[in-house]
């Protein structure tokens, strides 16, 4: 009995120690979904445009302060997330030199992010309205 007992806990510490790469993704996805909607929201509460980069591995935020942006903060992405395409109103962005931008007055362009997080195909979206949704494959 003790054995089938510890067996049993074994199994589920197993299950939450060692996530599957599923999981993994779908916690990876939903952090940078996170993170714009925090610049989404830093740029209605705040009065004055914010705007988010992607490249060389890094998510940036930059504020709009007399007419020069400046970088407000960035965090590392995670070695196993790459940012493969950014639409923004159905145009590609270029993710090497544009930025995502929000408005202050809450509204903006609806634009969509595929990313491959561990081999799967993800996406995060967002509507005029300002909405943010995970994509999962």
């Amino acid at each position: 009995m003790v054995v089938a007992i510890a067996g049993v806990l074994i199994a589920v510490a197993a299950i939450n120690l060692f996530p599957s790469d599923t999981q993994v993704a779908r916690r990876e996805a939903s952090e940078m979904a996170l993170a714009l909607e925090g610049a989404r929201d830093r740029a209605w509460f705040g009065g004055r445009p914010t705007a988010i980069s992607l490249n060389e591995g890094r998510l940036r935020e930059w504020r709009l302060a007399a007419q020069t942006w400046t970088g407000a903060s960035e965090q590392p992405l995670p070695s196993d997330l790459r940012v493969n395409t950014i639409y923004v109103d159905g145009q590609p962005l270029d993710p090497t030199k544009d930025k995502l931008l929000f408005l202050p007055d809450g509204f903006g362009l609806p634009f969509r992010i595929a990313l491959d997080i561990r081999g799967q195909a993800w996406g995060i979206e967002s509507d005029a309205a300002g909405a943010v949704t995970v994509i999962a494959p």
